[in-house]
């Protein structure tokens, strides 16, 4: 499974691509942490931020068809791709078990 992730944004199907640029360019913004807390406050430049580097694009590129889309609509598939660019690309699972180890280990 990847860490790409497909939203709706203004009516159009778009991926999210993680990478590193876009991790950094999101970690920037005062960690990781911190970007997901201004997304839980509906922080509409937060949005635009996290949306422009998942696409690659400038923010001046995505922030109107963000602000059409609506916070509501984007906010849990904003915060899973901020996750999943904390977590090297890859989809975060809090169940899953760490390298080295089996499942069902203690």
């Amino acid at each position: 499974m990847t860490g790409e992730l497909e939203i709706k944004l203004d009516g159009k199907i778009v991926t999210l691509r993680p990478s590193l640029g876009a991790a950094k360019r999101v970690n920037a913004s005062g960690g990781f942490a911190h970007v997901v807390s201004r997304i839980q406050a509906a922080d509409l430049e937060f949005y635009i931020l996290v949306v422009a580097a998942g696409l690659g694009k400038k923010t001046a590129d995505v922030e109107d068809a963000v602000y059409k889309t609506g916070l509501p609509s984007l906010g849990a598939d904003v915060v899973k791709f901020v996750n999943i660019l904390a977590n090297g690309g890859k989809p975060f699972e809090a169940d899953a078990p760490s390298e080295g180890e089996t499942a069902g280990e203690e």
